[in-house]
C-alpha cells in the first residue's frame, strides 16, 4: 500500500468521504489498496447510494477523472440529488462517530492510549483475512 487515503473530514466542494473514495478507488486501481474497502464499507455504501452510482461505475467515473473536482463534475452530469448528498455530509461526524473514533486511531490521527494500542494491534493481525472474507461475501449472489 502506498499510503493512507484521505481522511474522512477531508471535502470536495463541501462534500466529504467523497475524496477518501476517489483515493480509494484509484488505489484500487493502482493495486495499492491493501486492506482498506471501496464500495464494500456502510459508509461507502451509504454515499454510493446518495449519489446513486454502484461501486464498479464510481471506479470507472474515477479512472475517466484527473482530479476530486473532475469526479464531482462527471457525478453531477449523471444526475443525484446534490442537496441531500450535503445533507448527508454535514450530518457525517455525528452519524458516524465510532467510525471516526476507530479510523483516526487506526490511522494516526489521535494517539491511542494503551489499551487502545493493543487493541489495535490484535486487530491488525485480523484486518486482512477479515477484509477478504468482507470481499467475498460481497461478490456472492
Amino acid at each position: 500500500m502506498d499510503r493512507i487515503p484521505p481522511r474522512w473530514n477531508v471535502e470536495v466542494e463541501g462534500i466529504c468521504w467523497l475524496p477518501r473514495m476517489i483515493e480509494k478507488a484509484r488505489m484500487r486501481e493502482r493495486g495499492t489498496l491493501g486492506a482498506y474497502l471501496i464500495g464494500h464499507s456502510p459508509v461507502d455504501a451509504a454515499l454510493l447510494k446518495q449519489l446513486n452510482i454502484t461501486t464498479e461505475a464510481f471506479v470507472q467515473l474515477v479512472c475517466e477523472q484527473p482530479d476530486d473536482r473532475s469526479v464531482l463534475v462527471a457525478l453531477r452530469a449523471r444526475g443525484f440529488d446534490e442537496p441531500a448528498v450535503r445533507g448527508w455530509s454535514d450530518t457525517f461526524p455525528r452519524r458516524y462517530a465510532l467510525y471516526i473514533t476507530l479510523w483516526d486511531l487506526d490511522e494516526g490521527y489521535t494517539p491511542p492510549k494503551l489499551w487502545q494500542a493493543l487493541l489495535i494491534a490484535g486487530f491488525h493481525r485480523l484486518e486482512m483475512p477479515l477484509m477478504q472474507g468482507f470481499r467475498c461475501i460481497r461478490r456472492a449472489p
